[in-house]
């Protein structure tokens, strides 16, 4: 089964460390700094896996999920967010976004649900 996660946030230091960590874990990482980006790596790259940030300039974290499934309609993908935008978050997983991770969340936390969600 394809290993290869897409990181979509506009912060260059949770793509760096979101890459470092999965990437010591066996998974091939691509990363995009917003959602445009991250759609043309989803058209000519097999994702097995999106994680998002929800808030990002032009495109936030459900206009990448609304956009993906329009693309990958079964593709995971995984919420993360330090702020309280609830209507955003709950329609993005109205919209099946598997869960939504809170900033600053625990990195093993979130590398146990890539393991569970990426098998």
């Amino acid at each position: 089964m394809d290993k290869t996660i897409l990181i979509v946030d506009d912060e260059q230091g949770y793509r760096d460390l979101l890459h470092m960590e999965l990437s010591d874990q066996g998974y091939t990482v691509l990363t995009a700094a917003g959602g445009s980006e991250a759609l043309e790596i989803l058209k000519r790259e097999g994702v097995a896996l999106i994680i998002t940030d929800m808030k990002m300039p032009k495109m936030d974290g459900l206009d990448v999920v609304i956009a993906s499934r329009r693309l990958r309609p079964g593709i995971p993908i995984i919420l993360m967010t330090g702020y309280a935008i609830e209507e955003r978050v709950q329609e993005a997983l109205t919209r099946k976004a598997s869960v939504c991770l809170r900033k600053p969340f625990n990195i093993n936390e979130l590398t146990d649900l890539v393991k569970t969600t990426v098998s």
